[in-house]
């Protein structure tokens, strides 16, 4: 028996490329642990490369802090809230479209489609110093695999068109 290092996913950039890579994913799930969250992430296109009935990633978020949401009024004379309960960030599934780096910390824009809420989406800020990215099996991925695995997907979408 030996002990495996986790392979982490270390650095601003890379994490924010996570949820660019998980694009049109949407995050189902959350769980807060010891300073960490582990967000389930459904992204079936991705998800199926791996094996077919797989439908999703976990990503585990290490010393995350300063998470905080910022709506997009459904209507536009609402000013922004700012949210900050977990709960109620993840109430709702969002939908992820892009990630970036915004004032030092990881900013993942986000859909939101539900009309039970007044927003259509907003933005997802937090900082965090790693994640681990696993699937439905509990393998783990590299940042540069999660990346192969992801041009691979558009390549075929592209020469199918």
């Amino acid at each position: 028996y030996f002990y495996v290092m986790p392979m982490k996913i270390e650095g601003s950039s890379n994490i924010e490329a996570i949820f660019s890579i998980f694009h049109d994913g949407v995050i189902t799930s959350h769980v807060v642990k010891d300073g960490k969250l582990v967000l389930d992430i459904e992204i079936q296109y991705l998800a199926e490369r791996i094996s077919p009935g797989f439908t999703k990633f976990h990503v585990l978020l290490e010393n995350v802090e300063n998470i905080r949401f910022t709506t997009w009024p459904s209507n536009f004379k609402s000013d922004p809230e700012l949210i900050s309960d977990l709960n109620t960030i993840f109430a709702p599934e969002l939908d992820i479209l892009e990630g970036n780096t915004k004032e030092n910390q990881i900013q993942v824009i986000c859909n939101q489609s539900s009309s039970d809420y007044d927003y259509c989406g907003g933005e997802l800020y937090f900082s965090a110093v790693a994640a681990i990215v696993s699937d439905e099996n509990g393998k783990e991925y590299s940042i540069d695999e999660l990346d192969v695995l992801c041009k691979g997907y558009w390549d075929e979408w592209a020469s199918n068109k």
